[in-house]
């Protein structure tokens, strides 16, 4: 069998690929074109403030009252939008039906809640209140893996069990002319009574939801104690069940829902158009940290500016309203407001809000900040709302804490952020408009619309999805989830190459190159990943996908090399960019390999070849720009 000849045809669309992501550093902004917006693209989610990883705030579908926005982690970030025309009320962000409280709630809002289990099938009338389940065992919530990511405290490894939670409810008038709900995560099954009657059955659900309950099973609440009985299956794998029960506590059930005009999405921004009766209402979503010229990367603030147009006559009362349920968020409803510069500033826990603070009046009860601010539909028909948050987490590299870039020398706060964004909103807002313009000229000139798309959401993700740390030794370091986790950062050139974010670029691979120059790391290869939070020189995965860090480590340098048309960066790292190199040589001169096995992107022979075309590409541009 002659693998050599498929190991050239495969090699051959290879060298393609690498030479099309290369040749994206040459695209060129031709200024003299008509500034085209992008359009019809309609994600099924996307980031619309990128501020930090703990705090990203996704919208979900193609527009924003329909549902609440989400973080990134998949929790719901409970602002509520209201605009008030003449006394009339519209909704333009948030939906009505998730403004809730726990009665008896889940395991990840809470410090978990005990249970009766058992894991064998016990009888029929299980599911009653009547049934006594004195012997069964007690365990607290959640019920699953106890090595997962999700708060497991009691181990289930069985096909089946079976759960009773008792609740106790003292005031079932409360629940009166209040939506009811339970919330719930389930892999792979189950089916949920309360006191007895069938109020649903689910498959598999590994992120939490949530489901109104039937008038029927609310009757079936008393005062008193109750019953959540829940049937679990798990049909392979690790199986996780966590339920609670919700009842909405404020709602803006009267207000209509503002109708979508338009939604257009673009590199640094998200623009909404609403029609609210004869007021149109226009939302821009910026997130600062992507400008270009001022240096804000990094920093945890984003804002939405707002805007209203009416051809009406006569003088219009328009207000507009922010509802944050802050009790929803972090379990709290303790608030700090206080005005400065202009400005006034909320806090609850490490959530920060503020606008501007002339005609803004501030409430805050049941664990609900609401900021309503007076517009016009004169020369003060325009505003903005400022999020900031208070980044709890460390980084430790070798002893070193690693400080985010911000807040390089320790002594910046996220208020000062605030009132710095505050200030030049409309000029960050307008730089940014210039910047998006730039962006959708060169992504139209592809005449690819599924692959515009795919940079611009993936642009997004990664800014909401790392980092930017500061070192003794490197002025910027950017970590992911996983941090330095190579084929992440492999993943994500493409779309930093698109926006000629080279300073990330090399954030990326900063921290990787400084881990293999310790004397500690003596392979011939760099690491897979380094680690998860907090501690950076902690590696998940050992001794995995060494041709494939290697290579990508020297594909990713030779684009920046390309990019820069520089050799200084390649310079730096030169002895450990020979190493990986011999080490591919190597591994191609001793292994062999079946050409089933050339079908695979992650193939070891395709990864180790790709890896040395970009290191004879190294060497080339060593002597060009060297």
């Amino acid at each position: 069998m002659e693998v050599r000849t498929n190991t050239r045809v495969v090699m051959t669309g290879r060298i393609l690929l690498f030479s099309v992501i290369v040749s994206l550093i040459t695209a060129c902004y031709d200024s003299g074109k008509v500034i085209v917006p992008l359009s019809g693209i309609h994600p099924s989610e996307h980031t619309l403030l990128a501020i930090t990883p703990d705090f990203a705030i996704k919208a979900i579908g193609d527009t924003l009252n329909k549902s609440y926005p989400r973080l990134r982690t998949g929790k719901v970030f409970p602002l509520t939008g209201i605009l008030r025309v003449d006394g009339k009320a519209y909704r333009f962000i948030g939906g009505d039906s998730l403004r809730i409280h726990p009665v008896a709630p889940l395991s990840n809002d809470s410090l978990g809640w005990t249970g009766k289990y058992s894991y064998l099938f016990p009888g029929q009338g299980w599911d009653q209140k009547e049934y006594d389940d004195s012997s069964w065992s007690e365990g607290e919530s959640a019920f699953g893996p106890i090595a997962g990511k999700y708060p497991v405290r009691t181990e289930w490894g069985t096909e089946h069990i079976y759960v009773r939670r008792h609740i106790s409810v003292n005031d079932k008038d409360a629940l009166k002319g209040h939506k009811v709900y339970i919330r719930y995560v389930c892999d792979d099954q189950m089916k949920l009574y309360c006191n007895g009657c069938y109020c649903f059955g689910k498959n598999f659900t590994p992120k939490v939801k949530c489901q109104q309950l039937s008038d029927e099973a609310v009757a079936q609440i008393h005062n008193g104690d109750n019953i959540l009985a829940v049937y679990g299956r798990n049909t392979g794998g690790p199986g996780l069940l966590d339920f609670g029960l919700y009842v909405e506590n404020k709602t803006y059930s009267d207000a209509d829902t503002a109708t979508l005009k338009q939604m257009d999405l673009q590199a640094t921004q998200t623009h909404y158009i609403f029609q609210c009766g004869d007021v149109e209402l226009q939302l821009d979503f910026v997130s600062p940290s992507l400008s270009e010229k001022w240096n804000m990367k990094g920093w945890p603030v984003g804002f939405l500016s707002y805007q209203v147009r009416t051809e009406a006559q006569q003088q219009q009362n328009i207000e507009i309203l922010f509802d944050v349920d802050t009790e929803w968020i972090s379990g709290s409803s303790e608030t700090d407001s206080w005005v400065e510069n202009g400005w006034r500033i909320v806090k609850s826990d490490s959530l920060y809000l503020s606008t501007i603070a002339d005609g803004t009046q501030i409430s805050s009860d049941a664990g609900h900040i609401v900021l309503s601010q007076k517009l016009y539909t004169g020369n003060e028909n325009r505003g903005v709302l400022l999020l900031g948050y208070e980044e709890g987490r460390i980084l430790q590299y070798e002893g070193e804490n690693l400080l985010p870039l911000w807040n390089k020398d320790g002594k910046r706060e996220i208020k000062e952020l605030l009132k710095s964004v505050g200030d030049r909103y409309l000029k960050i807002r307008d730089e940014l408009d210039k910047l998006d313009a730039k962006w959708n000229i060169k992504l139209m000139q592809t005449g690819d619309k599924l692959f515009a798309g795919q940079m611009l959401l993936s642009y997004r993700d990664f800014t909401s999805s790392h980092c930017f740390v500061t070192s003794s030794e490197y002025p910027l370091f950017c970590f992911g989830d996983t941090l330095g986790n190579v084929r992440e950062a492999y993943e994500s050139f493409p779309s930093l190459l698109t926006f000629n974010r080279v300073d990330w670029m090399k954030g990326l691979l900063n921290p990787i190159f400084e881990y293999c120059k310790n004397p500690y790391y003596t392979k011939r290869y760099p690491p897979y990943d380094m680690g998860l939070y907090p501690i950076v020189n902690k590696q998940e995965k050992l001794d995995a996908c060494s041709e494939e860090a290697a290579a990508n480590m020297l594909m990713m340098t030779a684009v920046v090399v390309e990019t820069e048309k520089d050799f200084s960066y390649a310079a730096l790292h030169w002895e450990l960019l020979c190493l990986w190199a011999d080490f591919l040589q190597d591994r191609m001169n001793k292994e062999g390999y079946s050409s089933d096995e050339l079908l695979d992107k992650y193939d070891k022979q395709v990864k180790c070849t790709l890896g040395l075309i970009a290191f004879r590409k190294l060497v080339q541009m060593r002597e060009v720009y060297g």
